[in-house]
């Protein structure tokens, strides 16, 4: 070592050293994702035909379509955050809003939607504080209250609907019949995890794969993270009876919630002319559909959405328009939740930055005058 680098060492000392610039992950994904759509959009012809479809159709029908939407989302936040209330916390209307969005959103562009609730859950901890245990024990007593509601409104369509699809599309009736079974299992299968002996087999098992796998052993206090999660979430079971109004109210209000949201489609089928169907009909056939595709793997159930929206409403859309329909249903319940919600956690992850810059600046020692002098 020479003496210039020498000097450069010793002068050095005691200056704070940089910290090495982390690969911002998030924003590449976030980054991915809109590219991702926008490419979609451009490459896909079918998919920018949406929008001279929409422009032919009634305005007036698809502003409501829009607003039920929104109505959907403030049913999605309102719910969490009664349901957080009775975990002692509390949650402004908001930030309720936004969690809803960002786990719509992560959930239709993960496989099986698995990814909202790890993702809200995130987001929880990072604003509000809340710790995972809770939060994920609240976000899955959501999911089912409105798995709940789901099954509870298809079943009825489906025996409403019965004689109808007998006669008139009979094909659709084993997929139906085996979307309330997988969707009324998922409740069963759920609610096992809050029964205390299930969960502490599931923690015993995640440590037993955090001493299994090296990179799970490098990361300190793993075991005590595990043990933390598991106080919280079970500390749902403690007090149960205090908590059985709200859960109740969860599973009341999640029904309006999925009515609503299966409304759309009967706007839409207004936007195209039609007025010869109640909207009682359209709303029971929707509801079938949404649980005989639920359950498929892919991102937002796509591919299964498309073909079965084709199977159930062939004997609706009549005018030679059934696939303009398709795409201008999925344009409204899919891709315009994922555009939105790409477009929110892009503008949230530049505010939360700029928000720990000045935190961290703020927190920096302010310069002595004399020591510049």
């Amino acid at each position: 070592m020479d003496r210039l680098e020498k000097n450069q060492l010793h002068e050095g000392e005691g200056l704070p050293q940089k910290k090495k610039r982390k690969i911002p992950w998030s924003m590449l994904y976030i980054a991915a994702t809109i590219v991702a759509v926008l490419l979609f959009g451009v490459f896909n012809r079918k998919f920018g035909d949406v929008f001279r479809t929409i422009g032919n159709l009634t305005p007036g029908f698809l502003t409501l379509a829009i607003l039920i939407i929104l109505v959907y989302f403030l049913f999605e936040g309102e719910i969490f955050r009664l349901l957080l209330r009775s975990q002692g916390y509390h949650i402004s209307v908001k930030a309720g809003l936004k969690n809803s969005l960002l786990g719509l959103y992560y959930s239709y562009i993960t496989p099986s939607s698995t990814g909202g609730q790890p993702m809200q859950a995130a987001y929880l901890l990072r604003d509000s504080k809340i710790p995972v245990g809770i939060s994920t024990a609240v976000l899955i007593i959501k999911f089912m209250c409105f798995q709940c509601a789901f099954v509870l409104v298809s079943l009825v369509s489906f025996l409403g609907m019965y004689h109808s699809l007998t006669v008139q599309n009979p094909g659709i009736i084993p997929f139906a019949i085996l979307g309330l079974a997988v969707n009324g299992a998922s409740i069963l299968l759920f609610s096992a995890l809050f029964y205390k002996p299930v969960l502490h087999t599931l923690c015993r098992f995640a440590k037993w794969l955090g001493g299994k796998f090296r990179f799970l052993r490098k990361r300190k206090g793993l075991m005590d993270s595990i043990d933390r999660f598991e106080a919280d979430f079970g500390s749902y079971t403690d007090d149960f009876a205090g908590k059985q109004k709200s859960l109740i109210a969860g599973v009341l209000l999640s029904i309006p919630q999925f009515i609503v949201q299966m409304s759309v489609i009967y706007f839409i089928f207004r936007a195209f002319g039609y007025h010869n169907v109640s909207y009682l009909e359209i709303l029971a056939v929707q509801s079938l559909l949404q649980v005989s595709v639920s359950f498929m793997p892919m991102p937002g159930a796509s591919g299964a959405q498309e073909i079965g929206f084709s199977s159930f409403f062939r004997n609706y859309f009549v005018n030679d328009d059934l696939y303009a329909a398709v795409m201008v249903w999925r344009f409204f319940t899919y891709y315009l939740v994922v555009i939105a919600g790409a477009l929110m956690v892009v503008v949230d992850q530049f505010l939360y930055r700029r928000k720990r810059l000045g935190e961290a600046s703020a927190a920096l020692p302010e310069e002595d005058p004399h020591v510049s002098q």
